[in-house]
């Protein structure tokens, strides 16, 4: 007797650490504000300029940057250009869609070995810093884990569109299924 297949219950556990990582972003957005507003206070009323803050706002951008990518791939948050999608049929369109996920994954795996491998070389270098001198490698960290998390979360795109091929069911995935388009 088979059992019966389950459901799942809630947000994968990349949906919610790639949600994570943007909440983190978008905390890391108004710490920086108020970093600045900090260095632009003391500035003006006590001419006293914050030298950290320049370098210190420089180091969480990165961050802002990198760790909302995988939350925006996954709300279908980056640009995209469909002049030509939008002109196929429905089954090219969704070998289209297999194709650029796959070089899409591909291009992110390879831009994540070599800022992993950069990261490593300031870490065995040593290199700090100008006016903080805090490791230039934990920044540079935070660039191949969000374009890996990135790249995780499209190879999970990549599954669900094979399943969907596979099954003949539309999902809120496919661009296609508001449509009713096969």
């Amino acid at each position: 007797m088979n059992a019966p297949k389950k459901e799942p219950s809630g947000p994968s556990i990349l949906s919610r650490v790639s949600d994570g990582a943007a909440f983190l972003s978008g905390l890391s957005v108004l710490i920086v504000t108020i970093m600045i507003t900090f260095d632009v206070l003391m500035r003006y009323f006590l001419n006293r300029p914050q030298l950290f803050v320049d370098e210190l706002a420089s180091l969480i951008l990165v961050y802002i940057i990198f760790g909302g990518l995988a939350h925006t791939f996954q709300r279908d948050g980056h640009i995209r250009v469909d002049l030509l999608t939008n002109r196929l049929n429905p089954r090219a369109s969704r070998y289209f869609r297999f194709l650029t996920l796959a070089i899409g994954i591909g291009l992110l795996g390879i831009i994540t070995q070599n800022t992993i491998v950069s990261s490593i070389v300031a870490y065995r270098l040593g290199r700090l810093s100008m006016v903080m001198f805090y490791p230039l490698w934990i920044p540079m960290l935070f660039i191949p884990l969000g374009v890996g998390l990135m790249a995780l979360v499209m190879v999970a795109r990549l599954v669900e569109e094979f399943r969907v091929q596979k099954s003949g069911r539309f999902t809120k995935s496919t661009p296609n299924a508001e449509k009713g388009i096969d």
